[in-house]
This record gives structure tokens, sequence and C-alpha cells, in this order.
């Protein structure tokens, strides 16, 4: 029987996240650190070599790497070629990481290895067309088309969360206005509560943080599910434009299932059954065959599983 084993790890703003996943997805052991602010790479370097040594201490032979990373990511390269939100020491991720523990490392966008995570390991295993979008304080997608990942001619593509929806809201720090993420998100999500706070809106949110300028959308989330009014119509308000966008991307892609994922899913029904009432809503009004919209069956592991799905692909 083969001691061979491989790396996933997730890169996130707050946490590298990294696991030693067999070939069938299931995980032999976890390590999770900090995201040094300004050192991305080092910090994903940390998390490969923890895990390298506890593979050798177990008997185990690390055969390849696996790294989601947020940004553009040239994944012939394995090299982020733009990251608006995550500074990495050394953009060539790849290079860097495979120096050091002697193995092919893979690289792709995090939400691309979180669609394949699904695809591989999900509750949408082998379903050839879905589309997976991550909801946390931005919005990401991966899709898989035929059984592939679509990443564009330059590693930018499937770029949801940056689909203008209202040519005239509010700014993204992308430099668009009215991205989807700036209305679905829950960095959007807080910041509509906010707003409504500062104008003298009454809500239960005032009771639970020190300052307006704290709320989260975790908060809100919260507060709605204590019936306060403010937080159930902001997040009405999310899961629609959510729902605006789930369409576009039906008539883009014509997905077998739309699988969500990400932080803000937890927001639960206030959230997510106004998106599925607004996607509903549109392909009926166009006679489109209803979409499967379902939350994610990994959870907060479909970033690092479907990163090691990848690195045992190159093997």
């Amino acid at each position: 029987m083969s001691n061979d084993i491989a790396i996933g790890i997730d890169v996130g703003g707050t946490n590298v996240k990294g696991a030693l996943v067999n070939r069938d997805g299931t995980v032999v052991s976890r390590v999770q650190r900090p995201t040094e602010v300004e050192a991305a790479t080092k910090s994903v370097i940390g998390v490969a070599e923890t895990l390298q040594q506890q593979a050798a201490a177990d008997g185990l032979n690390v055969a390849a790497c696996g790294v989601g990373a947020a940004g553009f990511i040239d994944s012939h390269r394995g090299a982020v070629t733009f990251a608006p939100n995550t500074l990495y020491d050394d953009p060539e991720i790849g290079a860097a990481v495979g120096s050091r523990l002697g193995v092919p490392v893979v690289v792709d966008n995090d939400a691309n290895a979180a669609a394949w995570g699904e695809y591989r390991f999900g509750f949408a295993a082998g379903i050839p067309h879905l589309t997976f979008i991550t909801l946390g304080t931005g919005i990401g997608a991966g899709f898989v088309v035929e059984g592939r990942l679509v990443r564009g001619s330059t590693g930018a593509g499937a770029e949801l969360g940056h689909m203008v929806i209202d040519p005239k809201g509010p700014r993204c720090p992308c430099g668009l206005r009215g991205c989807l993420e700036r209305f679905a998100s829950g960095s959007a999500i807080a910041e509509a509560a906010r707003i409504e706070l500062e104008a003298g809106a009454a809500s239960s949110l005032t009771s639970v943080v020190s300052a307006i300028e704290l709320v989260t959308a975790e908060d809100v989330a919260k507060q709605a599910a204590q019936y306060d009014d403010l937080s159930s119509s902001v997040l009405r308000r999310a899961g629609t434009m959510l729902g605006v966008g789930l369409a576009n991307v039906v008539n883009l892609f014509d997905p077998t299932v739309i699988v969500l994922g990400g932080s803000v899913v937890k927001a639960g029904e206030a959230y997510l059954g106004p998106a599925r009432d607004e996607l509903a809503e549109r392909l009926v009004a166009q006679r489109r065959r209803p979409a499967r919209l379902d939350v994610s069956s990994l959870g907060d592991d479909a970033g690092l599983l479907g990163a090691a799905a990848l690195a045992w692909d190159a093997t």
C-alpha cells in the first residue's frame, strides 16, 4: 500500500489552513497559522513545512502540494499576478514552496480550488457542470464546465464578485462601481446595516456592539435570527441581489448545480431564502429549467481539499 500523501493549503486573509490529504479526500492531519499580513508566501511555506514534518513522523511521503490562493493566479507558473487584499512577499508561490519541499507544487485561485474540492469530494462530486460561490468578506467563484476548471486566458476568469449589477452602485475596491460584492458579501451586509444605524434607524444591533462602526455581518445575522427588523431587511436585500447574480450565472454557464460556501451562508434562510426566490423568479420568467442551489457539504474544508485534489492530479 502506498504511503504517499498530498498537502492541501488554503490561503485566507486571516489564516492559512493546511492538511495532509489522501487520494480519497480523507484528512490525516491539519495545521492552521495566522496569515502574515505582508508575507503570505512565508506563511504558506511555514504551514507546508510543518505538514511535511508531520508526514515524515507518521511514515508518510509527501508526493505533491496544492495551494489555493486569493487573487489572480497564473496556474501555469504557480504565481500570483494580482491580489488586492493579500500581500505575497514572493508572488512565485509554486517555486518558493517547491524549493522547500522538493515536490511538485500546484497553485490556483482559492475559489477555483474550492470548486474543484466540491467536484471531487462534495455532494456534487462528478457533476461536470457546477458553479461554486464563496460568500465571505468578498465574493469569489469557481466554475467547472465539462469537468474542467474555467480559468480564463490570464488566470483572472470567474470573478463573479466583480460582475457589475448596478453601474451607479457603490464603489468597489476593484475600481468599478456596483459590483455584486458590494451588495451581497459580508462586508456589504455590515456596511448596509451601519449606514441605516447612522441614519437613526432603530435596531437591537445597538445593544450588542459598543460602536456602530464595529457592526459585522455576523452581528446582523444573529440579530435577524432574533427578529430584528433592520437586520432582517438588510439580509433580505443582500440575498435578493445575490439571486440577481445567480440568475446571471445560469444565463452564462447553465450549471447543473450551484454550490454556496463561505461564512455568510451561516446567516441562513434570512439571506438564502430571498436569493432562492429571486433566482427562481428570474428563471421562470425566461422559461428556464429550475437550477439546483445547495450549501457546500465540505464547509471550510472545500478549499484545502480542492488544492490537495489539484496536487494529486499533477502527480
